[in-house]
């Protein structure tokens, strides 16, 4: 069962919702963009009898306010938010996972606080500008180009269509196609993901979106000296391996990698059980029994 939510203030004064569940020794997940912990939650069952685990959610996103200022949708910023839902939980140091873009926030949180983190995961996700290399080369900068210049007044309008389209008959097929995710992801996933996407604040969204678009934390890699594991995809059409996780790899010393022949961007929920071990495994090197 998903804990209740607790709240803190971010630096910019935006409510923020995170969340504590289990006991032992911690872990804390970063999410990916436009989600919340909802594709964690195969991980987190197996990870409860021994771990706590703590999760957040992102500014205008789940059941955090919108973000107060552009200042708090920054990369850096979002570091420092897990950094605060670290102190108020008494976390002085814990093995960091992040998705997505969330790779993005967890190393950032290494660039600042590396002193919190006893282990990092980076699962499916870039070190930096998140568009250069997602959904093919054109693509990827042509969204980022339309969340810079689509008018602020625009993108609440724009994200309903984009939300009543994404609940229309044969949609999760038509993304099956597109290889967004495979067919080991099920509806009831990608329905709580469609519903979560309704609710999100579209302008901090396409802040936060812009910001991992320009952020760049790929000097920090070879600086890296706790257990790591990198986590990649070929099927991932967000993060593809060549190159996003295995330069990553490379750049890390002494990383780990797993790479799922048939990953998805959401091999969370797809290929949960060998990301799980492989975890498990990062768990063991940081000395989390």
């Amino acid at each position: 069962m998903r804990a209740p939510s607790r709240y803190l203030e971010s630096a910019d004064g935006t409510r923020i919702a995170y969340r504590v569940t289990g006991e032992g020794r911690p872990i804390v997940l970063a999410n990916g963009l436009s989600t919340s912990d909802f594709f964690w939650q195969p991980l987190i069952s197996r990870w409860l009898p021994r771990f706590r685990v703590i999760t957040w959610d992102y500014k205008g996103h789940g059941e955090s306010d919108p973000a107060r200022t552009d200042f708090g949708t920054r990369i850096s910023s979002l570091a420092d938010d897990m950094r605060r839902v670290m102190d108020v939980t008494g976390t002085e140091k814990a093995v960091v996972l992040g998705f997505s873009m969330g790779c993005q926030v967890v190393l950032e949180a290494w660039r600042g606080h590396r002193e919190r983190i006893a282990a990092l995961g980076l699962v499916l996700g870039p070190a930096g500008r998140l568009f250069d290399t997602a959904l093919r080369p054109l693509v990827g900068p042509s969204i980022q180009r339309l969340f810079r210049h689509v008018p602020a007044p625009w993108l609440p309008p724009v994200f309903g269509v984009a939300h009543r389209m994404a609940r229309l008959p044969g949609s999760m097929t038509m993304g099956r196609w597109m290889r967004l995710y495979g067919r080991a992801a099920g509806n009831a996933d990608l329905a709580r993901y469609v519903e979560h996407f309704g609710r999100l604040d579209p302008r901090t969204l396409a802040r936060i979106a812009l910001q991992g678009g320009e952020h760049d934390a790929r000097d920090v890699l070879p600086t890296i000296d706790v257990p790591t594991l990198v986590v990649t995809g070929d099927k991932d059409v967000f993060a593809p391996p060549r190159t996003v996780g295995l330069p990553i790899h490379a750049a890390i010393p002494g990383s780990r990698l797993l790479r799922l022949g048939e990953g998805t961007h959401l091999g969370l929920v797809e290929q949960a059980e060998p990301i799980g071990r492989a975890i498990e495994g990062l768990l063991a090197d940081a000395g989390w029994r």
